[in-house]
């Protein structure tokens, strides 16, 4: 069982690229600001029934609250512009610009955990972003505004990674993702009640749906977390950009070059030895607080 979970990040890389997909579907019927609000809302009664089987159930006597904060402010601009993104630019384009939130979490990984970087890992790394860079060529960018908010996005993604990296081996996963829907959903509410549309009885089904497969990539992502240092786990999560440009292509007719495929074999072959190369810490085997 303990093998399987070095697999938890591609798992979490499979559900996002869905999730993407479906945000992409969506948003022809709905606005961002109500799916984003609508997805941390859900969030929310999802996980409770899951809170009543975790061991502390003091949940705002948490010492971590203030951190707790931080993640779900870097979660927030992460969902709201990256889902904005995925109006603009294609779905595997998205995906890849978001990538370079590798190369902010490494340096944010080795200011805040001191965590030490091999040679060779950082020439997997720059060999997976030769990958990146093939899939997604600056001449076929076709909207900069959908650019740039996925490269905000990756910075804020990167930020939550290094703070959940954090609290799961501080608290239980549902209290994490407990805490990010409930701030999430009150931020959003606040920010955008004006343009969250209330009438959803006809896409309350996909709602659902979505807030589903966001929560299961949430789930394996902070789970992927407790086994491993930071940097060697996010450079797994390059299989993310495989999944989005398969579905991209099957789903939406997304078109798949030569380099293409070139830069999805790096890619898989940069996420083979990455994973090979992660290990359980000492003592941080449940990644529980109490």
């Amino acid at each position: 069982m303990q093998n399987f979970k070095q697999y938890y990040q591609i798992i979490s890389c499979f559900f996002f690229s869905l999730l993407g997909l479906q945000i992409k579907i969506i948003s022809s019927s709905q606005n961002i600001e109500t799916i984003v609000f609508y997805r941390s809302l859900l969030g929310i009664i999802i996980i409770i029934p899951f809170l009543f089987f975790v061991k502390n159930k003091s949940l705002f006597a948490n010492k971590n609250l203030k951190i707790h904060f931080l993640r779900s402010l870097f979660g927030m601009s992460a969902m709201y512009f990256g889902y904005k993104a995925l109006t603009l630019i294609t779905l595997s384009q998205a995906s890849t610009i978001g990538f370079t939130k590798v190369f902010f979490t490494t340096i944010f990984a080795v200011i805040f955990f001191k965590e030490k970087i091999s040679i060779s890992y950082i020439i997997f790394v720059l060999f997976g972003f030769t990958g990146v860079y093939l899939i997604c060529l600056p001449d076929e960018i076709t909207n900069y505004s959908g650019m740039y908010m996925s490269l905000f996005s990756a910075i804020c993604v990167s930020g939550g990674i290094i703070s959940v990296s954090y609290l799961s081996k501080k608290d239980n996963t549902f209290v994490i993702m407990f805490f990010h829907s409930l701030i999430s959903t009150f931020g959003f509410f606040l920010i955008f009640k004006h343009d969250i549309n209330f009438e959803i009885s006809t896409d309350l089904f996909f709602l659902v749906l979505i807030t589903l497969t966001a929560l299961l990539g949430q789930f394996f992502n902070a789970e992927s977390y407790k086994i491993g240092e930071t940097n060697k786990i996010v450079a797994m999560s390059y299989s993310r950009i495989f999944f989005s440009t398969l579905l991209g292509y099957f789903v939406f007719d997304e078109k798949i070059n030569f380099l293409t495929l070139i830069g999805i074999l790096i890619i898989i072959i940069t996420t083979f030895f990455t994973k090979r190369g992660v290990k359980l810490p000492h003592g941080q085997g449940n990644g529980f607080s109490s």
